[in-house]
C-alpha cells in the first residue's frame, strides 16, 4: 500500500462519482488516496476499521476463510459500481468481518473516523442508510440468482462482470466458491465454453472471445437443472 498525493483526476473522479455530498461539511474531513498493487491486501478479518472507504480505480474482492483456510468469495466490486467499505464498522464499533484484497492495482479513497464530527453529520447517515439497504437488495438478488440460474448462466453473468476489456485474470477456485459450485463442475463448463471458442487462451490470460454469447445466456431466464 502506498499513499498517494491527490492530484486533479483523483479530485474530478471523487467529484464524478458524488462523493463529497455524502458529508455535511465535505473539506473539514481527513482524507487520503491509497494504492494498492494486485493481490495486496486492504483490510483484514478481525482487524479494526480506521475509516470509510471508497473504491476510486481498478475492483477488490471481499472474502472470508472456512475453518480450514478455504476462501469463501463473497462479492466483486468495481470501479464502475459505487463501493463503501466501512459503514457497518462504523455503526457497530466492530472489526471488520472479511478480508478485502485488490484484485487489480486500485486506489481508494480512506476518510478516517471522526465520530466527534461525524455523530451530527446527517448527510452522511442518510448515506449509510441508503448503502445498507442496497446491500440487502442485492444479497438477495444474488441468492435469487445463485438459486434459480442454471450454472451456464451465473458463469456466464461472472465472466462478463470480473472481465476487464475482454480479459478474464481471475481465478477458477474463487469463481467456483462465488457461483457455488465445485470446482470440477466449473470446469466442465469452461472447457465446454473453450471448444466452443466463447473463451481463448491469450499470451498467459483467458480472453473472452464471444462476449456475445456470453451476454445471451446471462440474459436467459432458464430455471436451473443442476
Amino acid at each position: 500500500m502506498r499513499i498517494i498525493p491527490e492530484t486533479r483526476q483523483l479530485r474530478a473522479r471523487v467529484e464524478q462519482k458524488g462523493i463529497p455530498g455524502y458529508f455535511t461539511h465535505w473539506e473539514q474531513y481527513t482524507r487520503r488516496y491509497l494504492r494498492f498493487q494486485a493481490g495486496e491486501q486492504i483490510l483484514t478479518a478481525g482487524k479494526e476499521m480506521s475509516g470509510f472507504y471508497f473504491l476510486l480505480q481498478g475492483s477488490v474482492r471481499v472474502y472470508a476463510l472456512d475453518a480450514d483456510g478455504r476462501v469463501r468469495l463473497l462479492t466483486l466490486c468495481r470501479e464502475d459500481k459505487e463501493v463503501l467499505l466501512g459503514d457497518v464498522e462504523y455503526l457497530t464499533g466492530s472489526c471488520s468481518p472479511n478480508h478485502v484484497e485488490a484484485v487489480e492495482e486500485s486506489v481508494l479513497l480512506l476518510v478516517p473516523f471522526d465520530r466527534e464530527r461525524m455523530e451530527t453529520d446527517i448527510a452522511l447517515y442518510r448515506y449509510i442508510s441508503f448503502t445498507l439497504l442496497r446491500k440487502m437488495e442485492q444479497a438477495s438478488e444474488h441468492v435469487i440468482h445463485m438459486v434459480f440460474q442454471p450454472l451456464s448462466v451465473r458463469l456466464a453473468d461472472y465472466l462478463l462482470t470480473t472481465s476487464d476489456n475482454g480479459v478474464f485474470t481471475g481465478r477458477y477456485t474463487d469463481a467456483a466458491n462465488y457461483l457455488g459450485c465445485s470446482y470440477r463442475q466449473l470446469m466442465r463448463l469452461v472447457s465446454q465454453f473453450y471448444r466452443e471458442g466463447v473463451l481463448v487462451r491469450e499470451g498467459g490470460h483467458i480472453r473472452v472471445q464471444r462476449p456475445d454469447r456470453l451476454q445471451e445466456l446471462a440474459s436467459s431466464e432458464e430455471p436451473a437443472q443442476e
